[in-house]
């Protein structure tokens, strides 16, 4: 295998249709995402331009409430709102943009390492991957990008023999996402020069984390950022254990057996090309990069989580076949590998796209709705109908008055509650937006009807300064459990034991549904909690 091919080959028309074929890739397989619509976050960091100064992502912990420090992140935002406004169209359009140079610049940074073929087998390989189906289909992922982009040029420069360039670019891809700070550990393991000229170079890039961290704990006063679920000390061993078993199936995507089989077969050729001693310290390397960034997030492994993972497991994957010194078995499997992908990424496609085109169909069915309308059950989660409503209502002064509701524990609380309204609802079966009104009376006495009253229940929360909220449902573990609140404007599942991190939280008021497998339903009482005046709480019925 040639680790160090040099990049100028006379040949420069593969690299041509090489870029070509990457740029066309990216068209046909994600060319649709222009028809979506705002999604997920979107709606904060949109109030979040408006609101703030433009160094305020720099510089202001009101901008993170949650402890995550992406500025790069808003500065793009910014720059995609001064260029189109609110036409989504525009938006998603630069957003695959950014994804094809990314994709681009990675190309360019391997060909130092691998000829025109093998390189492009990998980039085709991250392209068609699962994981990078979550990030282009959603605008607040763009941060992802452009920690890849300059993790590409980082490493370009750190091979063309400036350290200092290369530096600075490390220190961009950490303030786009923090994914990017183990990255040093690939330079210092990639075997160019003697490893004190290496070790000597990388005192710029410590350099560089040092201030990244350092920058960060003076704006958010934490070295780490509320992620999520609380992970206790006892849960790691088993956690850690889960964990290539979790990166696994969010590389795996929606169909298991195309998914297992592509990561399976990858894997071989991992393990191949780890008979080269020069191989297991760049895999070894990479194996770090993957996994750091990842403990924190080991209690949900959502897709996009994998997407940096996916592309330095798509290197490694190309590498192994590189190696192989059969050179028609290796350009079979250089060409096979991807369009395996592809195929997956077609399985993959079908699920999320569908899932993200409902999202922005009922975001924008909202938007225009009247004061009499009300939305039922949107897949738009919870948190993010609330941000469209504040932007629609106060930041955009449509009129007000349309609402929505998560659970149907909404009708049982005033039989009132719809007099006067249309109610909608998306009819998966016309995959469109439906008027669902003439139905509502007879589903109001039906289900609020069939609740369990009397069915034993019960709830224990103890708030953990600064920031984790810990609860245990019961007394039934098996079945599911849900966070309501508003009587059903936004409901979330829970499991029966855990904790999450709610940064700047002081209470909440709320309702546990327990769903048996009988399929019967019971609810508590709306449980008023009161983090500061009193952080444990317990009711029981």
């Amino acid at each position: 295998m040639n680790w160090l091919a040099d990049a100028g080959v006379k040949q420069r028309w593969r690299d041509v249709a090489a870029i070509v074929t990457i740029v066309v890739l990216h068209l046909l397989l994600y060319r649709k995402v222009i028809r979506l619509w705002w999604t997920y976050d979107d709606g904060n960091i949109l109030r979040t331009l408006w609101y703030f100064p433009f160094n305020a992502p720099f510089t202001d912990a009101n901008v993170w409430p949650q402890q995550l420090f992406t500025p790069l992140m808003i500065v793009a935002f910014d720059a995609q709102h001064a260029m189109f406004g609110m036409n989504t169209t525009g938006w998603y359009a630069v957003h695959l943009g950014i994804a094809i140079t990314a994709a681009l610049l990675s190309y360019a940074a391997l060909r130092l390492f691998f000829g025109a073929g093998a390189s492009l087998s990998a980039i085709a390989l991250y392209t068609a991957g699962v994981p990078l189906v979550s990030v282009v289909t959603q605008l607040s992922t763009v941060h992802y990008f452009i920690a890849i982009i300059f993790g590409a040029l980082a490493t370009m420069a750190w091979v063309r023999g400036w350290p200092l360039l290369s530096a600075v670019a490390y220190l961009l891809a950490m303030l786009a996402k923090e994914v990017a700070c183990p990255l040093p550990l690939l330079f210092l393991a990639i075997p160019l020069r003697d490893v004190r000229t290496r070790l000597r170079w990388l005192i710029l890039h410590a350099i560089a984390a040092a201030g990244y961290l350092l920058w960060r704990y003076a704006v958010l006063g934490t070295f780490t950022g509320a992620y999520g679920w609380v992970i206790e000390g006892a849960e790691w061993p088993r956690l850690i254990a889960l964990l290539p078993w979790r990166v696994a199936q969010a590389m795996a995507g929606v169909d298991l057996a195309i998914g297992f089989t592509l990561v399976g077969l990858m894997l071989l050729a991992i393990l191949y090309a780890m008979r080269h001693k020069q191989a297991r310290l760049a895999i070894l390397a990479g194996a770090i990069i993957i996994v750091l960034p990842l403990l924190l997030l080991a209690k949900e492994m959502n897709r996009r989580y994998v997407v940096v993972p996916w592309l330095a497991y798509s290197v490694a994957a190309v590498a192994g076949v590189a190696s192989i010194r059969n050179r028609r078995v290796a350009a079979t499997l250089l060409t096979a590998l991807p369009l395996l992908a592809i195929v997956n990424n077609r399985q993959e496609w079908g699920h999320e796209f569908g899932v993200r085109q409902r999202m922005s169909d009922e975001g924008r069915f909202f938007f225009d709705l009247g004061p009499n309308g009300v939305l039922r059950e949107p897949a738009v989660p919870p948190a993010v109908m609330a941000e469209l409503n504040t932007i629609k209502t106060f930041d955009l002064k449509r009129p007000a008055g349309a609402s929505w509701f998560f659970d149907d524990i909404y009708l049982c609380t005033d039989p009132n509650i719809l007099a006067g309204k249309q109610v909608y609802e998306y009819d998966e079966t016309r995959r469109q937006i439906a008027d669902v009104t003439a139905h509502m009376p007879a589903l109001a006495k039906t289900y609020c009807g069939s609740i369990r009253q009397d069915a034993t229940l019960t709830a224990s929360f103890r708030w953990e300064p600064p920031a984790a909220l810990h609860w245990d449902l019961g007394p039934y573990e098996t079945g599911t459990y849900h966070a309501v609140l508003g009587n059903g404007v936004q409901m979330f599942p829970l499991p029966p034991h855990d904790a999450l991190n709610l940064p700047g939280a002081k209470g909440v008021t709320l309702r546990i549904r327990y769903d048996s497998p009988e399929g019967w339903v019971t609810y508590s009482p709306e449980l008023a909690l009161d983090f500061v005046k009193r952080p444990e709480f317990a009711w029981a019925r």
